[in-house]
């Protein structure tokens, strides 16, 4: 090979070597923006803790110390036990990703941090176990450590991701069902402690409703109305007897029926009215437990979709695809608890 020949081949190897390094720079240059990975999350399990925190009991104060109820507030615990830890691990990516270090050691602190608050939770809760083992852990975490670039160490932690994410909704239909079960006690107790004032009540309205009918007959037959007054006969023996068929009623008898049949509505109004307070509190009990009933089913629903969203965004971060930089809480709230669950990956 001649010189010029030789020394065009150099120049263009070198070009091309400077094309590719300059590419390769500006590849490993380009960073993702992860701050809404944990900032989403973050203000998704905000929303859940917020919708699950406990709440000041009024009118069911009487029924808080039920063994169902107790049983529901220690099934939320595990709940909110999962959110904290989930948040954390958010932000210690979004901490990792932008330190200025190397891929190696960004995957290095995120196997260690995986080592010690995984494995430590895993040791904590034993029905942990049936969802992720210990030899998952060691396996995951290997791949993680050993990952070439941290985005790769994500992928790695993926299946530690998924495996919360059913624990999660595990977790979620325990405490569905305890809310139920703690619900349908109480409302039993509601039930059997008010019957008493509801038959009252619905007798009371009976008494009422015909008293008023037997009243408007009377007025009727007053106003010209014959047919009237022996259809009040018919209902109402006590009128029968005072105004006995077979001659017109004088006008003083007459009277004292109106005052007889004035008196007995005014008499029920009184009774209901006596009644009434005390079905007052038979509703606001209804009407809070209806209200708390829904607090904690929408919060095991908000619960699963924050679990389903984090876990997606965890899986795209980790293929280098951007997370959206807002989610709309509101449409969240609103979606069916079924249909959260039809999204697992």
């Amino acid at each position: 090979m001649n010189r010029p020949a030789a020394h065009l081949r150099t120049i263009l190897v070198m070009a091309f070597l400077a094309s590719v390094t300059s590419c390769a720079t500006f590849r490993s240059s380009t960073r993702l923006d992860v701050g809404p990975f944990a900032e989403n999350t973050i203000g998704l399990i905000g929303e859940v803790q917020r919708t699950t925190q406990p709440v000041v009991w009024v009118h069911l104060r009487p029924y808080e110390s039920l063994p169902s109820v107790i049983e529901a507030r220690r099934a939320i615990l595990p709940t909110r036990a999962l959110m904290r830890s989930v948040a954390l691990y958010s932000t210690q990516v979004v901490s990792i990703y932008e330190s200025d270090v190397s891929d190696a050691r960004k995957s290095a602190e995120l196997a260690l941090y995986l080592d010690e608050t995984i494995r430590a939770s895993l040791k904590s809760r034993p029905s942990t176990e049936a969802f992720f083992s210990q030899t998952d852990l060691d396996s995951a975490i290997t791949s993680v450590r050993l990952a070439p670039t941290f985005l790769k160490a994500l992928g790695a932690a993926q299946p530690i991701v998924s495996a919360a994410l059913s624990y999660g909704n595990a977790a979620y239909d325990s405490m569905e069902v305890r809310i139920n079960l703690a619900a349908d006690d109480i409302n039993a107790r509601i039930e059997s402690g008010f019957e008493p004032l509801k038959q009252q009540l619905e007798v009371l309205q009976i008494l009422q409703v015909q008293a008023a009918g037997d009243f408007s007959l009377l007025k009727q037959y007053r106003r010209g109305n014959e047919e009237a007054l022996e259809m009040l006969r018919a209902q109402n023996p006590e009128i029968a007897e005072l105004l006995p068929a077979g001659r017109k009623p004088p006008i003083a008898a007459l009277d004292l029926a109106e005052k007889q049949l004035a008196g007995r509505v005014d008499t029920i109004r009184t009774l209901r009215d006596h009644l009434e307070p005390d079905f007052e509190i038979y509703q606001a009990q209804e009407q809070e437990l209806d209200a708390l009933r829904h607090q904690g089913l929408d919060g095991a629903r908000l619960g699963r979709i924050t679990l389903i969203l984090w876990a997606r965004s965890h899986r795209n971060l980790a293929a280098g695809i951007k997370v959206p930089a807002r989610i709309d809480l509101m449409v969240l709230a609103k979606s069916a608890a079924g249909q959260a669950k039809s999204l697992i990956p």
